[in-house]
């Protein structure tokens, strides 16, 4: 005997002749009895099938046993048992097409196993071809939900296994075509996806497997809110590597004359251990304070620890640098070609972490104005780590950890002022050396130029670098605050324009130089504090940098003003 429920309920003896069943009702019958083959099925569970959605008569236990009558009739040997309140149907190995079905799969895959690909293919293509259409057609599927479920997925199964053979067998175009249909009817199944990215890829149809990997991705963020598994990463990191996966190293250079910063250095450190899977630290400070050189160095000193790659990007440049377009230069340096970079934000940030699971990568941000530039561009998982420099005192970025970078003390950058230029120009010169770090404030990029203007006249003492700087303003300087002015208010651009005179200033002296009531002139304070232009103390109290100063002596930039 073989009993058919993957489609119709068919009954069929072993020459294969289609039992004839009778009526509908005693069709469902066993075909509710084959949901528990060998097992004991209840009156009522058979009387709910076979009157389902209909009024149950008064008859119907007395129905039910002329329909198990009928059925014992039509069945040769005595197949249907019973007892009291229930009745079971004995179904011998072999004899169901599920059973069959399932089996397949154990053979195919014993098949695939020792090489034979095409023996493979061909016992997954014959237990398909048992599906007739929907299995337990005419059983309502509420009564058949388990079974009609784990049938879905022996279904599926055999599909995917079909897939694999062909892959095996080099049969690209046939898997490719039944991966798109798998992916299509069911989307959300990470294993036909990462099948899909590979027969592309086999296929030699790269870009096609990398925007396969994006799709499935945009679906699996929209759906679940998830990101890709390791099986589809995998996926995706195969589709790159033959295409060169860069373990590329961007950092600029270390700096020789960092001076001063081994407390800043060991913050770093100690952030970096306890910063959990992925630590994210932020390094603000004013411009010219040296937040880039000192994250460059920590960032050489921590490079051994990540191998896949070390990424520097400038998120300010000429112009902020959006979001979107950091993330194209990340995935262009990882191997993504442009054509499968996704236009919005949200896929190329999750491409990106994408591109960034199960790999080491150090990332430098450097000059970031936001958290909204900051954000899509971190990793997803552990692993990696990000460093960023900022200017704005403010910014916000979850699960960060932060270091405020101050000026560099006085003997601090007297030292470096003499590693740039050398010492036999300055041991001679020492108050001219200690009024001159004192004009720049600790700014060590101020010193820098302040040092190469000294190196470039020979003729030149420090007194009289620090004469020409005293009348000039500090060299620079309008360039370096330029980008934190450009987004000043005009209250606040008015109070920046009032700070040349003044060390210190208090809410009081804000508003007169401005204009403004207090609470105005305490929210312009703050602005500028925030962005580095004015330091916090005690009280309402905010102090002056001199660099500030010059440049708020000569007006703002002109391309703010």
């Amino acid at each position: 005997m073989l009993f058919r429920v993957l489609g119709p309920l068919e009954a069929q003896t072993p020459d294969g002749a289609v039992l004839e069943l009778g009526a509908r009702k005693p069709t469902t019958v066993l075909a509710t009895l084959l949901l528990n083959p060998n097992g004991w099925t209840s009156v009522a569970q058979l009387i709910g099938a076979t009157w389902h959605e209909q009024a149950v008569p008064a008859s119907a236990e007395a129905n039910l046993k002329t329909y198990i009558w009928q059925l014992r009739r039509a069945l040769p040997g005595d197949r249907i048992e019973s007892r009291p309140g229930a009745y079971r149907l004995r179904v011998d190995r072999g004899e169901l097409d599920t059973d069959l079905a399932a089996e397949a799969v154990r053979a195919a895959k014993q098949a695939l196993a020792d090489g034979n690909a095409d023996e493979a293919a061909r016992r997954y293509t014959e237990a398909l071809a048992r599906w007739r259409g929907r299995p337990f057609d005419g059983l309502d599927p509420e009564f058949a939900e388990p079974v009609l479920t784990r049938l879905a997925e022996l279904r599926h199964e055999l599909r995917i296994g079909l897939a694999d053979a062909w892959l095996a067998g080099n049969r690209f175009s046939d898997a490719i075509a039944l991966l798109h249909e798998l992916v299509d009817e069911d989307p959300l199944r990470e294993g036909a996806w990462a099948r899909l990215v590979r027969a592309l890829l086999r296929a030699g149809r790269r870009d096609e497997a990398v925007s396969a990997f994006g799709r499935a991705r945009t679906l699996l963020s929209a759906e679940l809110g998830i990101e890709p598994g390791p099986e589809l990463n995998a996926a995706f990191a195969e589709a790159l590597e033959p295409a060169g996966r860069r373990r590329c190293d961007d950092l600029p250079r270390d700096l020789p004359t960092l001076t001063g910063r081994e407390s800043e250095l060991d913050a770093l450190r100690s952030r970096r251990r306890h910063g959990g899977p992925v630590p994210v630290l932020v390094v603000d400070g004013m411009p010219g304070v040296g937040k880039t050189a000192l994250a460059v160095r920590f960032a050489h000193e921590v490079a051994a620890d990540y191998p896949d790659a070390r990424l520097f990007v400038d998120l300010r440049a000429h112009a902020p640098l959006s979001a979107e377009d950091a993330l194209a230069r990340l995935l262009r340096a990882a191997g993504v070609p442009d054509s499968a970079i996704p236009a919005e934000l949200d896929e190329r940030a999750a491409l990106w972490r994408g591109e960034l699971a199960g790999r080491r990568v150090l990332l430098v941000l450097d000059d970031a104005t936001d958290a909204a530039q900051v954000t899509p561009l971190l990793p997803g998982t552990e692993g990696c780590l990000v460093l960023v420099t900022t200017r704005n005192r403010a910014l916000a970025v979850e699960g960060t950890r932060g270091l405020t970078l101050a000026p560099l003390d006085a003997w601090s950058a007297a030292e470096m002022f003499r590693t740039e230029v050398g010492d036999w120009r300055t041991d001679a010169e020492p108050a001219a050396v200690a009024e001159l770090v004192g004009l720049c404030g600790g700014l060590p990029a101020v010193l820098r130029t302040a040092a190469a203007r000294l190196r470039s006249r020979p003729q030149w003492t420090v007194g009289r670098l620090v004469a020409r700087l005293a009348a000039d303003g500090l060299p620079g300087m309008t360039e370096l605050l330029e980008p934190s002015c450009r987004r000043l208010t005009e209250p606040e651009r008015r109070l920046f324009t009032g700070l040349g005179r003044y060390a210190e200033v208090d809410v009081r002296l804000a508003a007169k130089l401005a204009g403004l009531s207090r609470a105005e002139a305490g929210r312009a304070l703050e602005a500028l504090a925030d962005r580095h232009l004015l330091d916090p103390r005690a009280g309402e109290v905010y102090a002056c940098h001199p660099a500030v100063r010059s440049v708020a002596a000569t007006g703002l930039p002109a391309r703010v003003a």
